[in-house]
């Protein structure tokens, strides 16, 4: 072959490979290109996903419409008593709020109505629709983030679980809720960690000293869990009534309420009234149980401050001022030293708390030994002798006239 074909041959050689290698980039750049819109092309599909767009439309037009609602019917509250109407008393949730609300009921585990204002459950709503109702209701709760899976609203500085409403009182003397589908009435008690503990130096028959105690409700694994993360517990403002639709005490597991005016349940033994405790009120947000040795102590030393307003000499180790016991004084005395029913004398009251000394005495899940505790003295027991932070035992199958219990609120 000659020289110059060789040279020419060679060229287009070169000129080939050249072409290929740019076919090549060219190719690849192409890729990357269509990858790139591809990708573009999701995001606004996802972005703009109609499907998407009208559930957040629908939503949203919903919680405008159910806010109009609520607007309407708390002016109409307002309109029909101007006077004493106050916003902060409205309170609906479930089947209770779509009565009142109708546009609520296909929300009605959703939102809820707390002191006047729409707010949203967290633990219910997805974080599209919490999103959403911030734009069009905006953050209306006055519950702490963390706090929102079980509170509806603080008063106070006070947590107020949900299914539960304020009645009256404050942090200092005593705040009440009440709850929202039975009307039981319970009373925060402010604590803290190290103050959350039993005194072993109050009175107890024969000086015994507690050994241990009970097992808490199932679910409750640390009885200072809720006082750790919300600064104090709730105990039952009253001793436990019998159940509803009963006529007198009997030794069996029920229902109790926590009501003022009910028939205190007595007769009945440790073993059922710790059973019937926590079967009083169990759900996703709290759940009761019979009221431990820690609670009460810690109850007591912090109803100690306001004895001194009823007498000067009343104290812990003599609740015979405000007490319903054989031997009550003044003001305690008048129709005292025989069983009465639950919250019967405000001159039985101690920070909200009616009862806690006297009138029955009352089973705790401290032990001694083989034995259970009961604490606070009866009304046919002398109130020096036997005051509100007295112990007592006795064998969990024994039953007294002389014996109840009061449930303690545990929040989950």
């Amino acid at each position: 072959m000659k020289k110059d074909e060789k040279i020419k041959q060679k060229d287009n050689f070169t000129k080939l490979t050249h072409k290929r290698g740019i076919s090549l980039i060219v190719l690849i750049v192409t890729i990357i290109v269509i990858i790139i819109l591809a990708a573009a092309v999701i995001l606004t599909i996802t972005k703009n996903n109609p499907v998407s767009s009208a559930k957040e439309a629908t939503f949203k037009e919903d919680m405008a419409n159910i806010q109009d609602e609520l607007s309407m019917y708390i002016s109409k509250k307002y309109t029909d008593d101007p006077l004493s109407f106050d916003k902060s008393s409205v309170n609906l949730s479930g089947d209770s709020m779509v009565t009142e609300l109708p546009s609520t009921k296909k929300y009605k585990d959703k939102v809820s109505v707390v002191e006047g204002n729409l707010v949203k459950n967290n633990s219910k709503v997805n974080s599209d629709e919490k999103k959403w109702f911030n734009e069009v209701i905006g953050n209306t709760s006055n519950v702490k983030e963390e706090w929102q899976d079980t509170i509806a609203s603080v008063k106070d500085g006070v947590p107020i679980p949900k299914g539960f409403t304020y009645k009256e009182g404050t942090k200092d003397t005593g705040l009440v809720i009440q709850q929202d589908e039975k009307g039981n009435e319970f009373v925060w008690v402010p604590a803290t960690e190290s103050t959350y503990a039993k005194d072993t130096s109050f009175h107890s028959y024969n000086d015994f000293t507690p050994t241990g105690d009970d097992t808490l409700p199932n679910g409750i694994t640390d009885e200072t869990a809720d006082v750790k993360k919300y600064g104090g517990f709730y105990i039952g403002r009253y001793e436990a009534g019998i159940p509803e639709g009963d006529t007198s005490p009997s030794n069996k597991t029920g229902i109790p309420v926590s009501k003022q005016g009910e028939t205190v349940w007595t007769d009945i033994d440790y073993r059922n009234s710790k059973a019937s405790a926590e079967k009083m009120i169990n759900n996703e947000y709290v759940q009761t149980g019979l009221i431990t040795g820690k609670a009460w102590d810690t109850t007591c030393h912090w109803i100690k401050d306001s004895l001194s307003s009823i007498n000067a000499s009343a104290n812990l180790t003599d609740s015979r001022y405000y007490g319903n016991y054989k031997d009550s004084l003044v003001p305690a005395n008048e129709n005292s030293g025989t069983k009465r029913t639950a919250g019967f004398s405000e001159n039985w009251k101690t920070k909200n708390i009616y009862d806690l000394a006297g009138n029955v005495s009352e089973w705790t899940s401290e032990a001694r030994s083989s034995l259970l505790i009961f604490r606070g003295g009866s009304y046919y027991d002398g109130g020096s002798g036997n005051p509100v932070s007295y112990r007592d035992s006795s064998n969990a199958s024994n039953t007294y006239v002389l014996i109840g219990f009061r449930p303690r609120l545990y929040i989950k």
